[in-house]
């Protein structure tokens, strides 16, 4: 899974196609004991597991009395050790077992010997692992059967097998069961061997009220009359070969929309809202199969679901044939469904039916890979979906969404590398679902498309996977089969060094390409991008990097992005251009993953370029790369703010959404950074996009395209958070008429209901949130809960928080909202976060999530006061919260970063502003005084 939060419309939907897609919530981790070893928590290979037989049995039923949200679990797992032992290692977690027994595999027709009872175990609550002795040694390559009856719990945590309900339109709760097994979750319902290397085949049989219906990754093959009265018995089709975490069920009251082979599963009062999800989820799969060279259907998994859990963690999960997500990630009402919902939605639905090939099919071998399976679904999230939403330009969304969103956070110490061989506890395997799997995992895998070419890319990913299927994998094993393809002419030479600079190492380059004076050449040199000095990151790293570029003088201009020549470590690259250049622009349409700098004189260049007819031809994804390096370079101190600011002047142009992105992301940390005195820039920032606000303003038309509708969201919620009164009125006339606010601006005008109002208007959107029933609407208008800006409202938004109207898989977007759309909202918040801390805890989780809320507010602390505030919190209560208290202390650290950046840098951005304002008030005085002049001479003349 992964925010981008501009604006509230984008932060709920295009950033769930963006940052949160299949990213894991962090759960709360217990902590590590100093006698756990970190190899303690791997299983020992020396047992591998062939099949299991799952029959479960859940309680969900007002009836079932103290039995309620437990259930009744037996598995026969068929195991096969490659040495003789005595020693059986597995997962198990919250089980209590009434029978453990074991018996070597007869032959057939052969009736089962006696079972043996395991002896004495040993259970070590931090890594799960369950040590069974064997009264009789287990003789290698000899297979076994191994035997537990068991019961478990149904808890709300959203992990194993849990319960989840929502209220039909009787205002009756319905409770249904369901799974959440990746990463570690598995041995929460059966015993297991619950690591992604350990596959085996699966069959699933199901015990069920007659109420209830049930839903597994296979196909149902029998049902039939259980012998408890009222209870059905299904059972499943056996599985493919295949991991632990993909396994998957739900016992529930849901309907279904489908055919033959392909289901979308939903309460059945959102049944309407299935249409789009089932239409596009057909289409994708299908041209993923076309495109990979092997239809999904032939996998040995004749069907496909999709199911829409009304309590889930995750934004969805790629278990094999049975694809779970939450409501809002998953179904679309016409009416009110907004573009970037829709489009978040059918990206989801790529990136877990992408799973299907990489990571179900072909499964990293350990979590240290999970980019393996990440980074190929969240590629194919934006690739795979363009081959059915062909309108949506989402090759141009990836730039922004994922290349420029993930290298901040790579150009910290608090990065890790791609593939991250310390990778053990519970806690490191959260760490790995983050943007370094997902969102550097794509671009890495682009950058290397377009090095090797995009048809030599396919077939290397076919024979990839038709080579490695049923298998666990490791990134060799892809390299080895991109190298298979990859042209000496594109550079194969440099494969492995290119392929192991971006994924065993952390980070990425800063490359300088220096014009000389008389534009006969350009040196290109490089150095690790780095935001922050002396954060204990290694600044000496050097990466073999494919470059490519455009010149004033090269006739295809951003046409071509395929690499002119590899930069090589240590070693400088010098160019030679005949005739002479004026400019040039390395990384062209920003494939390959590395910043660049230019020489003072070369930006210039750039910057008059853009001020020409249609930006000089400059394509879009390079205007948003501009911006993006502009910022972060002045960020970092490889140049000024004056010059960065000065080249963006050009956006009072600019009229497309891709560039917008990056300068609203980089506006974005200045503007936290300046607190609550943002007047002056409210007045730049009006200036500024001025012509893009008068170009789209509130009314969609039938030309625009789906970045002008994203544009609009972004243009108005700038423009009416920082003041322009034009934006502000019209915003307030539509939220009068609650009811036909047009979809794809309910956003802003949501939000300035709330900024600009009072009781009255927070009652009317609470009334229409309490009423909805579509899931991206709900989603929409609690997000919209933070706007407020009074005391009283801020304070009843943080009790819906506490309270269980926001379910637990929402609170901590709601609450981010409540400090980041008003930046006079952070010290109010602030304060409530840690004067009810104890409450919040309970409503979230645990102690980990407060402590990652307190963290992620103290980032956007502007004065000594707030951090003040801090060092006494977490003196007076840092020790309640254990392990997290870490969390804590970094947050002080960052604050006095924030602080120190803003003491020596902050100042040149306050002067521009004032200047700027300065500037266009003496403009606008000389324009009447020229104006009085005119009049004065046209009536001396009469």
């Amino acid at each position: 899974m992964y925010a981008l939060r501009v604006a509230v419309l984008l932060a709920a939907c295009v950033s769930l196609a963006s940052a949160g897609t299949r990213q894991l919530d962090v759960e709360v981790q217990p902590p590590v004991t100093l006698a756990t070893e970190l190899a303690d928590y791997r299983l020992s290979e020396h047992i591998s597991p062939v099949s299991y037989n799952i029959s479960l049995r859940p309680y969900l039923l007002e009836s079932d009395a103290t039995k309620k949200f437990t259930f009744d679990g037996e598995v026969w797992i068929e195991i096969y050790p490659s040495e003789t032992t005595s020693s059986v290692h597995l997962h198990s977690k919250n089980l209590t077992y009434s029978l453990s027994e074991y018996w070597q595999k007869p032959a057939t027709g052969v009736a089962a010997p006696t079972p043996t009872r395991f002896g004495a175990n040993q259970t070590n609550d931090d890594t799960d692992i369950v040590k069974l002795t064997a009264p009789t040694a287990l003789t290698a390559q000899t297979t076994y059967i191994l035997h537990f009856v068991y019961t478990g719990l149904m808890q709300d945590d959203m992990h194993g097998f849990y319960r989840s309900s929502y209220v039909d339109d009787n205002n009756v709760t319905k409770w249904l069961g369901s799974t959440q097994f990746q990463t570690n979750h598995a041995r929460r319902a059966f015993p297991s061997f619950d690591e992604p290397q350990f596959k085996a085949t699966f069959d699933v049989t199901l015990k069920r009220h007659r109420t209830f219906n049930s839903a597994s990754n296979t196909r149902l093959i029998a049902s039939y009359p259980s012998d408890e009265e009222g209870y059905y018995t299904d059972v499943y089709k056996t599985t493919p070969k295949m991991s632990t975490y993909l396994l998957a069920f739900i016992i529930s009251e849901f309907v279904a929309r489908k055919d033959d082979n392909f289901g979308v599963f939903a309460r059945p009062e959102y049944y309407a809202q299935t249409q789009y999800p089932y239409n596009v989820g057909v289409q994708i799969l299908k041209e993923m199969g076309d495109y990979l060279d092997k239809d999904y259907y032939s996998m040995g998994n004749d069907k496909m679901d999709m199911a829409a859990i009304p309590d889930f963690s995750a934004g969805a999960m790629e278990n094999w044939g049975l694809l779970t997500y939450r409501e809002r990630s998953l179904l679309v009402d016409d009416s009110a469904t907004t573009l970037a919902s829709r489009q978040s939605i059918a990206a989801v639905v790529a990136h877990e039916q992408a799973h299907m090939w990489f990571g179900d099919l072909v499964t990293c071998k350990w979590w240290s890979y999970t980019w393996l399976n990440e980074g190929f679904a969240r590629y194919f999230q934006y690739f795979g979906t363009a081959m059915v939403e062909k309108d949506w330009e989402l090759e141009k969304q990836f730039v922004v969404d994922q290349v420029q969103s993930v290298m901040a956070m790579d150009s910290t110490n608090a990065t890790n590398p791609l593939s991250d061989e310390n990778t053990y506890t519970p806690a490191h395997l959260s760490r790995m679902f983050n943007s370094i799997s997902y969102n550097k995992g794509a671009s890495f895998i682009r950058m290397i498309k377009h090095t090797m070419g995009e048809e030599f890319f396919r077939t290397a990913l076919q024979d990839y996977l038709k080579k490695y299927e049923y298998q666990p994998s490791v990134p060799e094993y892809l390299l080895g089969a991109w190298q298979a393809k990859w042209p000496n002419s594109s550079y194969n030479d440099s494969s492995e060094a290119i392929f192991k600079s971006f994924t065993t190492q952390v980070g990425y380059p800063l490359i300088n390409a220096e014009l000389a004076s008389d534009g006969l050449s350009v040196r290109f040199t490089q150095k690790r991008f780095l935001l922050k000095e002396n954060d204990g990151a290694d600044a000496d790293l050097k990466y073999t990097v494919p470059i490519s570029y455009t010149t004033s003088e090269t006739t295809t201009k951003f046409a071509n992005s395929t690499p002119k020549f590899i930069l090589k470590p240590d070693v400088a690259t010098t160019v030679s251009f005949t005739p002479a250049i004026k400019w040039i622009v390395a990384n062209v349409q920003q494939t390959g993953y590395y910043r660049v700098n230019y020489t003072e004189s070369n930006w210039h260049a750039i910057h008059q370029v853009l001020n020409t007819a249609d930006w000089g031809g400059v394509h879009e994804n390079n205007r948003a790369q501009i911006v993006d390096d502009l910022f972060n370079l002045a960020r970092a101190g490889n140049i000024t703010y004056n010059l960065t600011l000065d080249v963006i002047e050009y956006l009072e142009t600019e009229t497309n959404y891709i560039p917008w992105t990056s300068a609203f992301n980089g506006f974005s940390y200045l503007t936290i950074r300046l607190g609550n005195d943002t007047s002056d820039f409210g007045t730049y920032i009006q200036s500024l996009t001025n012509k893009a606000y008068n170009q789209l303003g509130f009314n969609e038309t039938s030309s625009d395209t789906a970045l002008d509708i994203y544009l609009r969201t972004k243009i108005l919620s700038w423009a009416c958070r920082y003041g322009s009164a034009d934006c502000i009125s019209k915003a307030k006339g539509y939220f009068q008429s609650l009811t036909t606010v047009p979809k794809n601006i309910r956003a802003t005008v949501y939000c300035v209901g709330l900024r600009e109002g009072g009781a009255t208007e927070f009652q009317a959107l609470y009334d229409k949130f309490k009423a909805e029933t579509v899931a991206t609407e709900e989603t929409l208008l609690q997000n919209s809960f933070g706007c407020v800006k009074t005391q009283a409202l801020i304070e009843k938004v943080f009790d819906l928080i506490l309270s269980d109207e926001i379910r637990k898989q929402d609170k901590s977007s709601v609450l981010s909202t409540l400090y980041t759309e008003n930046n006079e909202n952070v010290s109010p918040v602030f304060a409530l976060v840690t004067q009810k801390y104890e409450q919040l805890a309970d409503a979230m989780g645990g102690y980990s999530a407060v402590a990652t809320v307190i963290s992620n507010i103290a980032a956007r602390f502007t004065t000594q006061q707030q951090l003040t505030d801090l060092q006494n919190f977490n003196r007076n209560y840092g020790s309640k919260f254990g392990t997290s208290q870490a969390t804590l202390t970094s947050a002080e650290e960052t604050v006095q970063e924030n602080l120190n950046w803003a003491a020596a840098k902050l100042g040149v951005f306050r002067s521009y502003l004032a200047n700027y304002r300065s500037g266009s008030a003496m403009v606008n005085a000389f324009s009447a005084i020229s104006l009085l002049l005119v009049s004065l001479v046209t009536m001396l003349r009469h």
